[in-house]
């Protein structure tokens, strides 16, 4: 099954969450709302849940979606992070080019004084 995934939207550095995704299964079933997180054991892509308190009032969480085998889960799990490590890198060459731009502009300024 082919998998395709996209980053939604980032959360920031300092956050556990680090971002959202979408994946598209197969080019027929979406799954939305997948956490990229941070752990001591590195990054990985938490499916989306619900919570809810059960009958003891304790907080229990129950997954909306989920892969039924490794492979599947290894297969969204490693096109999720994928596709976040080049995001980051994509969002993080864009902010060093803006900068370059700025100090560019500020040397033309200094420059006209």
């Amino acid at each position: 099954m082919k998998v395709k995934a996209q980053i939604d939207r980032f959360i920031g550095k300092d956050n556990r969450v680090k971002a959202y995704a979408s994946v598209i299964l197969g080019g027929e079933y979406v799954i939305r709302d997948i956490a990229v997180m941070d752990s001591k054991n590195g990054l990985f892509a938490r499916m989306p849940y619900r919570s809810y308190k059960d009958r003891n009032g304790n907080m229990q969480y129950s997954d909306v979606a989920f892969a039924l085998n490794e492979t599947s889960r290894n297969a969204v799990s490693d096109a999720v992070l994928e596709v976040y490590e080049q995001r980051l890198h994509m969002e993080e060459d864009e902010s060093q080019d803006f900068a370059d731009q700025e100090e560019d502009e500020t040397l033309v300024f200094e420059q006209r004084m």
